[in-house]
This record gives structure tokens, C-alpha cells and sequence, in this order.
């Protein structure tokens, strides 16, 4: 029998097949450059922009003629930047972090290959930042107390949590997702017990879209708002202040035991263990590091640094010790600097004064202000080169017989690099301010005490304290040069007070 005649119908169209595809592939090898040119990735598509998104890229599908790239890329509102080039990758990096709550659509109609070939497939897409959303506790009614969530973008209000607990003390998660409180119940507080448990609670703002699409079983909707969780009970220890680290996997609590005053000091929680207290001597006011493994730790006259973890050096090892200044204020969210306070006790000519200094990690020292009243905060901007501060100036007034003292609280901002201070708003004598920040770097949060007396708070339903946004540039160029300028703040109508930014 023939070779032919052994073959069977399922060999030859088989063979055509193969001889098919191999036309296919060469045909796709020899023409696959004249296809048009396009952008085959762009890393913003479909996901929500936030401050510390400081670049996009896009991939080319071929080497492109740069120049032909950048003057017809658009972007719209528009969005300051500079480009940069490898193969056929192009960053856009941001001069400054794209505002929240605004969509932005990208295109770039048309563009030229370095193979000179004719044609460009148009690109077209769109991305979102972040909503304008922050935090704040209740001031007026049914809201005294109750942590709220407020989102400026969509003037949304939400309750986090219930009637009956009254928040102390708060700090957001980075995700957004959650908020670390402390808080008692308004009946322990009603007896005189003012020991707050910690607690975490959803805010419902996670993104849905946290992996790729096709990873179905990897996404996860985001938690209801409102969904709180025990950290830390008060059985044995009363909790005081705390901190939450950059990453929110790290929690500082200064813990009192109930039956032992003396013991007294930190505690640390992380990676899910139980609590465990700091080996250091007691301290006051402290800040986590940017890296979230060291602590910044009020000790005496001075600051000491502590170790966190392991990994880093021995637990509660002190990696450093800052004799001159006695209070930490912020750290660069990049590490390189930290506003601190100096009292001046080591001078008679400034014995009664506090002077503002920025201090670099490699122990670089300069003095941005100094006054005879009280530096309350101070906090770094989005690029770490103005420190937005909240002074409270000492005035005296001549009341005939003898003169008198009065306290007049003002917000400023110092640049870092050339110390000049640019001071923003000036405020009514009043207990207590919080300034927040926001993440973009455009408006400072604050909050006004209408009523100081804290039996009045408890026995009214009226509003005791409202909070006001000051915005702190006018136009775009302001923003660039990194000047704030002095503008009227606008009354949020909200009663409440701490407002905090979520990142």
C-alpha cells in the first residue's frame, strides 16, 4: 500500500493546519511592525490616585519619537509635571500631588514611532483621585461624642459610631479602610471613670479594586461603615495617649496600671501579638518614625529614639538620644527631618521662650522661630518643605493697675529651606486647636471652641465647638512656588471638633 493511501483524513488536515499557522506567524513577524503604534499600558487606568502617587507611566507597543509624545499628551484639569524616558516606558512625574476629589481625562490623539511610519492609534482614559473625606468628633445633639465621618467631595455625612460611647482620641489607618479610637462610655464618664478602651472601626471607604480584574478571588468588597472592633481593654491598665505607625502595623500606648501608678510607660502592639510593654524609662509625648520601627520618645529635657522591632536592632534598644529638644512635633514622611521644640532651659536670656527647630537625620540643626508663647504643632507639607504651625502667641494687655496676660493663637508657615514665615490666620483666645493638613497640601482643617466649659458641653444640646477649612493657595502658581498666602477660612457649618484628614 502506497504512503498516500496510509494516511488518514485527520493526518492531512492536520498538516494544513500546521502549515496555516506558519504562514499565520510568518506573515505576523514580517508585518507586525507595520501595525500602528499605541500605548499598550498606562498604570492609573482604573485605579483611585492618592498623594503618594507621584508618577504614571505608559508603554508604548514600539520605541516613540518622545518629543511628538510630549506636546500632544493631554491632560485635563491639567496637571503640572515633567516627563522622562526608558525604551518605551514615559513617566510623568507630578510637581505637586494631583488635588483630591477631582477626575482628570488623559488622551494623546496622535504621536509619531521612530520608525517615522505614518499613523498612531489614539489613546483616551480617564482616572480619579481620592475623595475629600475626613473625620471628626461630634459637637451638638445626638452627635456629642460620636466619631463622624464626612465626605466634602459628596457632602456625605456618616455616623461611625453609636450613642452612648464618647470619643476620646482618633488616628486613620493608611488604607483609609479603618480609624484607631479611644473612647469610654458616656455612663462611665457620667461616674468619673475616664479610662478609654482602643478600638478600630470601618469606614466603608476601602477600595473594591484592590487586585487586577481577572484576579476575581482576590478581590474583596470593602466593610460596611461602622463595624467596630476591641483592640485594647482597660481591665488592668488605663490607656492614654497612642499612636498609630505610617504602615498601621504598629500601635504606641501609654499605659498607667490601675493599682500602680509607678508603672508607667509605653506599650506595643504589632503583627496581631499581645501588648508588651516598652524596657525604657517613662516618658512623655512620643511619635512613631516614618519607617514605623523606631520610636520618638519624650524623655526629660530630651527625646530619646527607641527601637520597635527585632529586626532592626534589640527591641527597646536606644538608638539615639536628643538632649536639646524636648518635644517631636512631625517627622518627613520620608525620614529626612523632624520638627522639634527646644524649651531653652539651658539659657537665662531664654528661659521663658521655645524655639522651633528642623533637624536632619544626619544632625543638620536650624532654627525656624522662636516665641515667648507656646508652639502647640507643627506639620510638614506634602513635599517636606514647609511646616504648617500652630503658635500660641503671649500678649500682654494693659488693664490699668496691672498688666495681664493673654494667649492669642495663630496658624503660620515656616519654609525650611530659606526660613521664611508667612503667617496665615490669627484666632480668638480659646483651650485647644487641632490643625489638620490635607494629604494634597491645599487647606488646613480646624476646629473653634464655642463653649470651654466642659459641664456646659454635657448639660447642652447646642453646638460647642464648629469647624472651618482655610484654604491656602489661590491659584496654581502659588501652589508651584510653595508660598501659601494668607485667605479667609470658610465655615463648614458641622459641629465638632479634632477634624483629621484621611490620607
Amino acid at each position: 500500500m502506497s504512503q498516500s493511501r496510509r494516511r488518514q483524513p485527520l493526518d492531512r488536515v492536520a498538516t494544513r493546519v500546521i502549515t496555516l499557522l506558519g504562514l499565520l506567524i510568518a506573515a505576523m513577524l514580517l508585518l507586525g511592525a507595520q501595525s500602528l503604534p499605541q500605548v499598550r499600558t498606562f498604570s492609573w487606568q482604573d485605579k483611585p490616585v492618592t498623594a503618594a502617587d507621584v508618577a504614571f507611566m505608559m508603554t508604548f507597543t514600539q520605541p516613540m519619537d518622545a518629543q511628538s509624545v510630549e506636546k500632544n499628551l493631554q491632560i485635563e484639569p491639567a496637571l503640572a509635571g515633567k516627563f522622562s524616558w526608558a525604551g518605551r516606558r514615559m513617566a510623568y512625574t507630578l510637581a505637586v500631588p494631583a488635588p483630591y476629589g477631582e477626575s482628570y481625562k488623559i488622551s494623546l490623539p496622535t504621536a509619531k514611532a521612530l520608525a517615522r511610519q505614518d499613523g498612531f492609534e489614539p489613546f483616551s482614559s480617564e482616572f480619579k483621585t481620592r475623595d475629600r473625606i475626613f473625620a471628626y468628633i461630634g459637637a451638638a445633639g445626638e452627635e456629642q461624642g460620636r466619631l463622624i465621618l464626612f465626605n466634602l467631595t459628596r457632602k456625605e455625612k456618616t455616623l461611625l459610631t453609636p450613642e452612648g460611647q464618647i470619643v476620646m482620641d482618633f488616628q486613620s489607618y493608611p488604607e483609609r479602610d479603618r480609624i484607631l479610637f479611644s473612647a469610654v462610655s458616656a455612663e462611665a464618664q457620667a461616674e468619673g471613670q475616664s479610662s478609654p478602651q482602643i478600638y478600630s472601626v470601618s469606614t466603608g471607604q476601602r477600595e473594591a479594586t484592590a487586585a487586577p480584574r481577572w484576579q476575581l478571588w482576590n478581590r474583596t468588597e470593602p466593610a460596611a461603615a461602622g463595624a467596630i472592633q476591641l483592640i485594647l481593654d482597660n481591665q488592668d491598665y488605663q490607656n492614654l495617649k497612642f499612636d498609630l505607625s505610617p504602615n498601621g502595623e504598629v500601635i504606641v500606648v501609654q499605659r498607667v496600671n490601675q493599682t500602680n501608678p509607678a508603672d508607667f510607660g509605653p506599650w506595643v502592639l504589632m503583627n496581631g501579638e499581645p501588648p508588651r510593654q516598652l524596657k525604657t524609662e517613662p516618658g512623655g509625648d512620643f511619635t512613631i518614625a516614618p519607617d514605623s520601627l523606631s520610636l520618638l520618645l519624650q524623655q526629660g529635657e530630651g527625646t530619646a529614639v527607641i527601637a520597635l522591632e527585632p529586626e532592626v536592632a534589640q527591641a527597646d534598644e536606644l538608638l539615639d538620644f536628643l538632649p536639646d529638644y524636648g518635644l517631636t512635633l512631625d517627622v518627613a514622611s520620608d525620614g529626612s527631618a523632624a520638627a522639634l521644640v527646644n524649651f531653652n532651659q539651658d539659657d537665662p536670656d531664654k528661659r521663658y521662650t521655645q524655639s522651633l527647630f528642623w533637624v536632619s537625620s544626619q544632625g543638620e540643626e536650624k532654627q525656624l522661630l522662636q516665641t515667648e508663647g507656646a508652639i502647640v504643632s507643627a506639620q510638614f507639607n506634602e513635599d517636606n518643605t514647609v511646616l504648617y504651625c500652630l503658635i500660641n502667641r503671649l500678649l500682654v494687655v494693659d488693664n490699668g493697675a496691672e498688666d495681664e496676660y493673654q494667649v492669642s493663637p495663630y496658624i503660620t508657615a515656616v519654609n525650611v529651606k530659606t526660613g521664611k514665615e508667612q503667617e496665615l490666620l490669627e484666632m480668638p483666645p480659646q483651650p485647644e486647636i487641632t490643625l489638620s493638613l490635607s494629604p494634597d497640601g491645599l487647606a488646613i482643617l480646624f476646629d473653634e471652641t464655642l463653649v470651654s466649659d466642659s459641664r456646659l458641653k454635657a448639660d447642652t444640646d447646642q453646638a460647642t465647638d464648629r469647624l472651618w477649612l482655610l484654604p491656602l493657595f489661590s491659584t496654581l502658581e502659588e501652589r508651584l512656588s510653595g508660598e501659601p498666602i494668607p485667605l479667609p477660612p470658610t465655615e463648614l457649618e458641622l459641629a465638632g471638633r479634632h477634624p483629621e484628614w484621611l490620607p
